[in-house]
């Protein structure tokens, strides 16, 4: 079982929700754990009447209600499967306490995520430096850095970089940023009323950019990322 923690307070369920989408598709059995502080996904996936629960959605688990990992394990554990059974779990993470200590040094991959509002950044940056003092003792950690609904346009790489830069953070890799055409906020709002994960419609670069995530988060080659996009793009979950 790898765990992928993509934690930060901006919203980014469209994105966890094709990451886990293309992980399907590749042939992995996934959980996407919501650890959100508004218990978000219910609403996406049409599960307002179950408020703890394990639900399939579009072919992968989702998880919504748990007051933190120990509840999601014990509730597992009471319907006969366990967390490990999943190949990848994918936590949205938004309460750093939802899971313990060791959770954090073991996953497989922490992604920093943000958006380029002010909020955001500011926020985050407090956020982010709660986390470490806190909550994992001020260890220096490796974090990937994915901006979702970038601007490419406004704002370098720089400028953002700037309120991050001094925290006790190993960044791997480079950054990166997916930016959010007027054609994914349609998709975005579509499929949250019609609970369900379309990925075709999906711009170009958002595809492209996508791709590259995976590529920094997996062993697949591109060429099995972009075999794995083609059988999202034709899934009718």
């Amino acid at each position: 079982m790898k765990t992928w923690i993509f934690a930060g307070i901006c919203d980014k369920s469209e994105l966890l929700l094709y990451v886990c989408m293309l992980l399907r598709a590749a042939g992995q059995k996934v959980l996407l754990v919501d650890a959100t502080e508004k218990r978000k996904y219910p609403l996406y996936i049409g599960q307002l009447d179950k408020p703890l629960s394990v639900t399939e959605f579009s072919g992968f688990d989702v998880a919504s209600g748990f007051a933190d990992e120990f509840e999601l394990r014990e509730h597992l554990a009471i319907a006969g499967t366990a967390i490990e059974q999943y190949d990848v779990v994918v936590f949205d993470m938004e309460q750093p306490d939802f899971c313990p200590r060791d959770s954090w040094e073991s996953a497989a991959a922490l992604v920093w995520v943000s958006d380029y509002e002010i909020w955001t950044l500011e926020r985050g940056r407090g956020w982010l430096e709660d986390l470490l003092s806190e909550h994992l003792g001020s260890k220096t950690l490796e974090f990937y850095k994915v901006y979702v609904r970038a601007a490419d346009e406004f704002f370098d790489e720089g400028y953002a970089e700037g309120y991050f830069g001094s925290l006790p953070v190993r960044w791997k890799e480079a950054s990166v940023a997916i930016p959010w055409v007027e054609t994914d906020y349609a998709l975005k709002l579509r499929n949250d009323h019609t609970r369900k994960v379309r990925i075709r419609p999906l711009s170009r670069i958002y595809k492209k950019n996508l791709c590259l995530l995976m590529r920094h988060l997996t062993d697949m080659e591109l060429k099995s990322i972009h075999r794995a996009l083609r059988s999202a793009e034709r899934s009718k979950a």
